[in-house]
């Protein structure tokens, strides 16, 4: 499912005061849209980018999204220096087309001219048409500001439709006002401008560019679409359009049915018939994207997915509710977004979803499933949907909802390491982790790997020089993965005279320490928590005691909390640390602080005890 947009451009952006950290500016901006109806309108768009050195070069690039519904019918570009001299003129005789794209299948294709500038600055104008019919569920977005250290000068956008045409809006981080003005007997323009747009900089521990960049977005109040008629109005309305398209296109083949009841029948719960089911499609189809019919919105039907062993989100969520609904086990066909977290709760759009998942309200539980992946355990709710909105589809029509989010200390990574040590600094290590939820999903992928691999990502988890992995082995108990390697190092420990250097931690070493800024634009956001703990015991060699070691320590901050204890006996020194790094928004003011915790955390994990070595 693709975000829909009447036309997909790349919108080129650019500042007002040129600085170093600056690569372009965006002298004008214009999206200019006449409606004359429901079913057809023409977008014209100019765009004026002023490119300040290489680092922009890739705004050079023009490229439009297009189909049978949305043709480009004019485009012309000039090229000019620093001193207004024409350079070049493009032609729309030197556009390419090409249909590649990460989908099997879709009815889209881009026209697009990779332009490499010889020299900065340089002012590249872009100007074209794109004529669109029949596909008008949204119109263009404002969108003038879309990367980092790019400013505007100037950036419009005018939408002329019928005055029988309600159309919406929403604004996100724009101050402007929307105007509305009568433009004749049948037809209204809504209008809206901004200026002098600031550069937007990249900072560590900040919303995404997609949360702060500035956006308006138009769509009408009804619309019509590839034949299909539906209502904005509400989520409610976008539910009841959404549930026309998926509404008797759960049928299966009667020899389906008889194999769906040969495995769900014997089981006694709901919850046990879910996940046999779940079961079998992932071991009888494979995620495919597929983006044709109806804009790419309508599944394919279940029976054909059944068939094939194929199909995109919508098709195996739509092949998932079909199986639930032959055993008597109701489901909701559920649109969401990767990328958006939050979705404009009084103003509906389908350019706000690019997922589908399923839903099942059980008795004593409600599992989200994500049906593009059944190698995730049942019900787990994987990091790109967790806690975000999304509009659960039925016949009463759609309703906004919100998937849970695991807590921050149920992110957990618990590790035990056990050290035996000689006097040289060669030491065999036990190591034992287990990963759990988010943190899981950070260990999927060893699953897959075979034995070099695994290897070499063991060398990046436990930072021993001249590592020796005798014994590696990764298993998966829902959502929990757990590892255990034996290791041997010839270097564990530094020897200097009579005195061994040993590190206190071969896990967690060589955090990045985000740097300070002097004006921080965004407050911290930390969208997800986690819980570290660590286990970690010394065996210390014969003849040798502790001469040093750090001292205890607890540190407790607004967005985190660590601690850090040692004990010895003499023969064993065990040491105990416990990250906790809470997921939220915190003010900017305290970046400082959230700085100098993690460089604080990073020279803790560093920290050596030093053995003195008797003769």
């Amino acid at each position: 499912m693709r975000r829909l947009l009447s036309i997909l451009s790349l919108t080129f952006l650019f500042a007002a005061s040129p600085t170093l950290a600056q690569k372009a500016i965006v002298e004008e901006s214009v999206t200019d849209i006449v409606c004359d109806g429901p079913t057809h309108a023409f977008q014209h768009f100019r765009e004026v980018t002023s490119i300040l050195n290489e680092q922009g070069a890739s705004l050079a690039l023009f490229v439009c999204s297009c189909s049978k519904h949305d043709r480009l019918t004019s485009f012309k570009g000039l090229v000019t220096d620093g001193a207004g001299r024409i350079i070049r003129r493009l032609k729309e005789s030197e556009l390419k087309k090409t249909e590649y794209s990460p989908f099997l299948a879709i009815d889209d294709y881009k026209m697009y001219l990779d332009y490499t500038p010889p020299v900065y600055p340089v002012t590249i104008t872009y100007e074209w048409t794109i004529e669109s019919h029949d596909n008008l569920i949204e119109f263009p977005r404002f969108c003038p500001q879309t990367d980092y250290d790019v400013s505007v000068r100037k950036a419009s956008y005018s939408l002329k439709a019928p005055k029988n045409m309600t159309i919406r809006h929403a604004l996100q981080n724009i101050d402007g006002e929307v105007r509305t003005e009568e433009s004749g007997k049948y037809t209204r323009t809504i209008t809206l401008e901004v200026s002098d747009l600031p550069v937007l900089k990249q900072e560590p521990y900040a919303r995404p560019l997609r949360e702060r960049m500035p956006m308006a977005m138009f769509f009408p109040n009804d619309f019509t679409y590839y034949g299909t008629q539906g209502s904005l109005r509400s989520w409610a309305d976008y539910g009841k359009w959404e549930y026309s398209l998926i509404n008797g296109m759960d049928a299966l083949p009667e020899a389906v049915c008889q194999q769906i009841h040969q495995l769900t029948d014997p089981l006694k719960s709901n919850r046990e018939k879910v996940e046999a089911l779940y079961h079998r499609l992932g071991e009888t189809t494979r995620y495919v994207a597929i983006l044709l019919g109806i804009g790419g919105q309508q599944p394919a039907p279940a029976a054909s997915v059944c068939k094939s062993g194929f199909g995109d989100c919508k098709g195996l969520t739509n092949y998932m509710r079909a199986m639930l609904k032959e055993v008597g086990i109701p489901s909701n066909y559920t649109t969401i977004s990767t990328t958006n977290r939050r979705l404009l709760k009084d103003f509906p759009s389908v350019g706000q979803m690019n997922h589908v998942i399923l839903q099942v309200p059980l008795p004593d539980d409600t599992l989200w499933l994500e049906c593009t992946n059944p190698r995730l355990p049942l019900g787990y709710v994987h990091e790109d949907i967790a806690g975000h909105d999304a509009i659960e589809i039925s016949a009463k029509g759609g309703r906004l909802v919100k998937l849970p989010c695991y807590t921050d200390s149920a992110n957990l990574l618990r590790t035990a390491i056990s050290i035996s040590l000689n006097r040289d600094g060669a030491a065999d290590l036990t190591v034992s982790q287990e990963a759990y939820n988010h943190q899981y999903e950070n260990r999927i992928a060893l699953l897959k790997m075979d034995e070099k691999e695994r290897q070499r990502v063991l060398q990046q988890i436990v930072h021993v020089p001249q590592a020796e992995i005798s014994k590696m082995d990764v298993a998966e108990d829902k959502t929990k993965i757990t590892l255990d390697a034996e290791v041997k190092s010839l270097r564990y420990a530094t020897r200097t005279g009579q005195r061994l250097f040993v590190p206190i931690n071969p896990v967690h070493r060589g955090h990045t320490v985000p740097s300070i800024t002097s004006e921080r634009q965004e407050d911290i956001w930390i969208e997800r928590g986690y819980l570290d703990e660590n286990d970690i015991t010394i065996d210390i060699p014969e003849g040798s005691e502790i001469e040093a070691r750090p001292k205890d320590i607890q540190i407790e901050q607004p967005f985190g909390s660590f601690s850090s204890s040692i004990l010895s006996d003499g023969k064993k020194v065990r040491i105990k640390n416990r990250l906790l790094m809470k997921s939220g928004t915190f003010d900017k003011s305290l970046y400082p602080q959230l700085s100098d915790f993690i460089r604080t955390i990073s020279i803790l994990y560093d920290q050596k005890i030093v053995l003195k070595i008797k003769n």
